[in-house]
């Protein structure tokens, strides 16, 4: 028995076994009716797809997950303006980590100015910037992971 729990613990701790292939399952939702926020939102589906770490949830999925959350509204109050740029709420809680009660816990809250000509970009530099605080969230330690893209420190 205790070779077989041995054997066990070395495939977990060597980064070998099938859960180091399986993506995380992203739900992904929105509210807001600014066009700008509806492209943003659509561009992080997008990159989502393509992602090596990351698909979108197929259903009721279980196990462990992600939930994004977007809030999106036009900042601008007049018509020239109006459709230009939206200001994103981004809201990112995980669900089902191993051996605790499926229960969300909130990582990720950040506000971002996503212009139109930029949604694309915008969109791949938030799935860095998720992979960067998930890495810090799990590590419990800012060494060794990835800078933040939107880091309300950074200069």
């Amino acid at each position: 028995m205790k070779q077989i729990l041995v054997a066990v613990l070395a495939l977990m701790f060597s980064g070998a076994g099938f859960a180091q292939d399986q993506k995380t399952p992203v739900s992904v939702g929105h509210t807001g009716k600014d066009e700008v926020g509806s492209l943003f939102v659509g561009a992080f589906n997008r990159q989502l797809s393509h992602s090596a770490r990351y698909e979108p949830m197929k259903g009721l999925e279980t196990g462990f997950r992600f939930y994004v959350s977007f809030v999106t509204l036009d900042p601008s109050d007049n018509s020239p303006e109006q459709g230009r740029r939206s200001v994103v709420s981004v809201v990112i809680e995980d669900m089902g980590r191993p051996n605790s009660l499926p229960v969300a816990e909130m990582w990720y809250h950040k506000v971002v100015v996503v212009k139109r000509q930029t949604v694309d970009e915008t969109a791949k530099q938030l799935l860095e910037d998720m992979d960067a605080r998930w890495c810090r969230t799990i590590r419990n330690a800012t060494g060794g992971c990835p800078a933040e893209k939107f880091d309300p420190r950074a200069p």
